[in-house]
């Protein structure tokens, strides 16, 4: 089990969303390079009152004690811990669970081009009545949209369509271009896909939105140990988050300590389950997951998301229903015992759900 070192204040590290920050890029000789990034464009685009944030920052995921509480990722910006997932939650539908979650006390929003939802969760927030700076919000550009000019074009739309001044996560959905129905087989979007094109072309839109202060921070999804070495080796401004599939069958524990290492974030989804596959099993019926509910009075799927959150994982919950997103967040009252730790690490079987159980690291 992952323990946490508290902070002098039991936990709690300032948020500084503008401070100064340093940050090391790996050069293609794998020297390092440091370079000391000041307030600048990127910092004081977003109007100081658009970011004031009542936001906490923790030491550890584990540390975390409510829905408010986050890790502060590479840029300065704090993101929380638990979040919520709108995958699947299509256009015109989004909106009243939306509406119910940031009610509920959830500060994290993870959307995507192609959820087609964003116009709904920007409806959502404005609606909340919340500082903008209290919510965090997280989308993704689409696979079709690889390439600097696409991208942009894409970042555009998300900003536009969720009503937003600013992004405060925007990540690459995935590191490969648009496959399958309705392609022709044989052929991908981008037409002009080459892997080159994922971090000469895409990162490079993305680095540029980071200048200009329109994105807080950076990274990606599904991404590869290779693939994420390959980025670190070209990057100018580095992913603050990898967000992979992570639960009891697929516990990446090399990605995770490879993360841990460089300052990136590891959000984990499908911690629930994935209705991307038909699963042979119900992760709630796990007999450690069970068991370890019993022993904590606590339901299942509280379990399972506080092993995320003990492992080192930040996690993004989905439910339409408003009695399963309070459940899904009362995960701060309680702490799994290192032998319940365990026994939940020792169910991995290597096994992928989401994405028709691909590899992401069979993408060149």
């Amino acid at each position: 089990m992952v323990k946490s070192t508290p902070a002098p204040d039991g936990g709690r590290l300032p948020a500084s969303p503008c401070a100064a920050t340093t940050v090391p890029c790996t050069k293609k000789d794998g020297n390092t390079a440091t370079k000391s990034k000041t307030p600048s464009l990127r910092e004081t685009a977003a109007p100081t009152k658009e970011l004031a944030s009542t936001l906490r920052a923790v030491a550890s995921p584990a540390a975390a004690e409510s829905l408010s509480d986050g890790v502060q990722l590479s840029s300065g910006a704090v993101m929380p811990v638990v979040g919520y997932g709108t995958y699947k939650l299509k256009k015109g539908t989004a909106r009243e669970p939306v509406a119910e979650a940031l009610k509920c006390g959830y500060r994290l929003i993870d959307t995507a081009q192609v959820y087609d939802n964003e116009a709904d969760v920007g409806a959502a927030i404005k609606a909340s009545g919340l500082p903008r700076g209290d919510v965090f919000v997280e989308t993704k550009v689409w696979r079709s949209s690889h390439g600097r000019e696409r991208t942009l074009k894409a970042f555009n739309q998300s900003l536009k369509r969720l009503g937003l001044s600013y992004i405060d996560l925007y990540v690459i959905h995935w590191p490969g271009p648009k496959t399958g129905w309705p392609l022709k087989k044989g052929t991908v979007c981008p037409p002009d896909w080459t892997p080159a094109l994922r971090d000469e072309g895409t990162w490079q839109a993305m680095e540029e939105l980071y200048e200009q202060g329109k994105v807080r921070a950076l990274g990606v999804t599904n991404y590869s140990l290779r693939q994420l070495k390959q980025l670190l080796a070209v990057c100018k401004v580095r992913p603050a988050v990898n967000q992979v599939e992570f639960h009891p069958r697929l516990v990446q524990s090399e990605m995770l300590e490879f993360c841990r290492s460089e300052g990136i974030v590891l959000q984990a989804y499908a911690s629930l389950g994935s209705g991307d596959a038909a699963q042979a099993e119900d992760f709630f019926e796990l007999p450690p997951v069970k068991a370890a509910a019993a022993a904590h009075g606590a339901k299942p799927a509280q379990v399972l998301l506080r092993w995320a959150l003990q492992k080192g994982c930040l996690v993004i919950p989905k439910s339409t229903r408003p009695e399963r997103m309070a459940e899904n967040a009362g995960i701060f009252s309680f702490s799994l015992t290192e032998v319940e730790m365990q026994a939940i690490d020792a169910l991995h079987t290597g096994t992928r759900f989401a994405w028709k159980g691909v590899d992401p690291d069979t993408e060149e």
